[in-house]
């Protein structure tokens, strides 16, 4: 009789399946988790980590390679040489929430040696130990700029066999004493998370994740695993040649959709005035993600005055290591918060009940535009991603100078300027992926989609009423004059409510998409008129 919990089996013979409960809670593997993880363990003979199931541990260290190539049973000398035999690789494609450090986690606990698992941000690397430490799984965390006492009870831990996780960056990897300290350890498996960083990061400002492919070959573990969420084909390529060149790896992929994401797109002739709007109005928790960090700290700083709330916080790179714990944990614990973010905050943090992610800028690539996207609504709950679109997001493709990101960035201004069809569809179809399934959620397939900026049919329509009557100012004052007491000017008051550095925005906005245009000569000069359509030839 098979036993079942959730209408799911259970097999109370399997050790994996033990593990996955017993140490970390997790009452059921998905198929997908269950392959990634058989592939990590079928790299090692049986007898290398078939340890007492009710301890999660290895009973004895790898089997040694006899004179005739065959593989002993005898542990032998722990100061000998690995067994040889292939390496196993493998790329891991997950949607974001959707369990990819179960992957790695479960099985550091049953192999010989450790897991080097390679992060990219210092909040994710606190974010993960901090986890697994609440669950009672040690973990050694090395990063530049640590204390030698500190480095050396790090060290300690994973020589004693009571940290069976590694937790690291690439330049970490790249310098110091980390990497000969590393090459005693006998490296089970080397995680690298996030690893499409390794082609949009590493061949830009980050040159540290160009070297991993040469750590991965002084390392030598037995198996290497490269995880991400998002993936297209480029990025695809890149990733592999740079971590394992020529050699052949196992592809698991699984559903990128995330069905419990709603998708948007709106596009406003004032970004600003879009923003406040929406960190106004939509649910919270909520992160905004902006390029910069400049940027960064200037709208944390409008949308407080803006707003009138104190809950609205920055968080970028350059950062003191004690202000991002600070905020890291305000925002973890925050149910009302708005967060303000570059990159350096969200990648897998896991913060599972944001509820709204806001982009103010497009992001360079479809990858980086879902893995922030896919920020909200980790728990499976409702929740939205938002892309505001400006006026001249085109002008961003002339500053690119590399082929390759100007081909990707281009795709995603397309997704985003684009005047039909399904977000999810889009979405999936540019990471080289197809769904079958029917849109769970987007401003076109619910009928929300405004195809036209935001504040432009109001200019339109002043400008339209009144020809050549008005200046840049005075348009700007009947626009936001909602009553306009003893004068009366048809189409006034369209953008009441608006501030007046945004209506001076949408303005210029809509001289430069041709929506106005301002007479250069002539007895009208300096005056607006609607803009007339192009002829058709």
């Amino acid at each position: 009789m098979e036993v079942q919990e959730n209408g799911q089996p259970l097999d109370f013979d399997d050790p994996v399946a033990l593990l996955a409960r017993g140490r970390f809670g997790i009452k059921y593997l998905f198929p997908y988790q269950r392959l990634v993880i058989a592939n990590i363990l079928d790299a090692f003979d049986e007898r290398e980590w078939a340890g007492p199931v009710q301890s999660f541990s290895v009973s004895a260290p790898p089997p040694r390679e006899d004179a005739d190539g065959g593989l002993s049973a005898d542990p032998g000398s722990a100061d000998e040489e690995w067994p040889e035999r292939p390496p196993a690789r493998q790329i891991v494609v997950l949607p974001t929430g959707f369990g990819k450090s179960i992957c790695f986690q479960v099985p550091s606990q049953m192999l010989p040696g450790p897991t080097l698992v390679v992060y990219p941000l210092l909040s994710l690397m606190a974010d993960q130990k901090r986890s697994l430490e609440a669950r009672g799984i040690k973990a050694a965390l090395f990063r530049g700029g640590m204390e030698a006492g500190e480095r050396q009870a790090a060290e300690k831990q994973v020589e004693s066999g009571e940290a069976k996780l590694i937790i690291t960056n690439p330049e970490s990897l790249a310098k110091g004493r980390l990497p000969d300290f590393l090459k005693r350890q006998r490296i089970s498996h080397l995680a690298i998370d996030e690893a499409h960083c390794v082609s949009e990061w590493g061949e830009t400002f980050r040159p540290s994740y160009l070297e991993l492919g040469r750590t991965i070959e002084e390392l030598r573990p037995a198996t290497t695993s490269a995880f991400t969420a998002t993936a297209s084909p480029t990025v695809f390529k890149a990733v592999s040649a740079h971590l394992f060149g020529d050699e052949p790896y196992r592809l698991v992929e699984g559903d990128p959709d995330r069905p419990n994401l709603h998708y948007s797109v709106l596009k406003t002739l004032s970004k600003l005035h879009t923003l406040e709007e929406l960190a106004g109005r939509e649910q919270k928790p909520c992160i905004v993600f902006c390029s910069s960090r400049k940027g960064t700290e200037l709208l944390a700083l409008r949308l407080r005055e803006r707003l009138g709330r104190s809950d609205i916080r920055f968080y970028h790179a350059g950062l003191e290591k004690a202000e991002k714990k600070k905020i890291e944990d305000w925002f973890y614990q925050s149910a009302e918060g708005t967060l303000v973010a570059t990159c350096a905050y969200g990648m897998g943090v896991d913060k599972k009940n944001i509820r709204t992610v806001i982009h103010y800028e497009i992001p360079g690539t479809i990858e980086a535009y879902l893995q922030e996207a896919g920020r909200g609504g980790r728990d499976g709950l409702p929740a939205r991603a938002v892309l505001i679109v400006g006026s001249d997001e085109a002008k961003s493709l002339e500053r690119e100078a590399d082929r390759s990101r100007r081909e990707r960035r281009k795709a995603m201004i397309g997704y985003a300027l684009s005047e039909s069809g399904c977000r999810r569809e889009a979405l999936i179809s540019l990471l080289g992926a197809r769904t079958e399934n029917p849109c769970s959620g987007c401003d076109r397939c619910d009928g929300s989609a405004n195809p036209d900026f935001e504040g432009a049919a109001e200019i339109a329509r002043l400008a339209a009423a009144n020809p050549r009557s008005l200046t840049l100012s005075s348009a700007r004052h009947w626009l936001l004059t909602e009553k306009p007491g003893g004068r009366f000017m048809p189409g006034c008051g369209g953008l009441a409510g608006w501030a007046r550095e945004d209506a001076d925005s949408a303005l210029e906005s809509a001289l430069r998409l041709g929506i106005i245009r301002e007479r250069e000569k002539g007895f009208w000069k300096g005056r607006l008129e609607k803009a007339r359509p192009p002829r058709k030839r």
